[in-house]
């Protein structure tokens, strides 16, 4: 299962989904995608600095300092499109926010 936590401004990604094998599971990929997008378009599109870290079944971005509502915003649609991947695979994924 992957467990996505969102805890004020950091966001954390853990886990694999287990929905098929690796290289070809879907939850997975648009798990990672939204992720992946979530940390480029925070270092590209906000004045913002970050702490992250992104391995194999783990990634995690916080702000350093300043939260900027580029920020907030970009993390807001990443909700979106998390929330919407777990309604679809409920066994496979798990959204904690606070």
């Amino acid at each position: 299962m992957i467990t996505v936590k969102v805890k004020g401004s950091s966001v954390e990604v853990s886990g694999h989904a287990g929905h098929s094998s690796i290289g070809t599971d879907i939850v997975c990929a648009g798990i990672s995608a939204l992720y992946q997008t979530l940390v480029e378009s925070a270092m590209e599109l906000t004045d913002g600095t970050y702490r992250t870290s992104s391995e194999a079944g783990y990634g995690y971005i916080k702000p350093n300092g300043y939260v900027s509502s580029e920020y907030k915003l970009l993390v807001r649609s990443f909700l979106i499109g998390i929330n919407g991947i777990a309604s679809s695979y409920p066994d496979y994924v798990k959204v904690i926010t606070d």
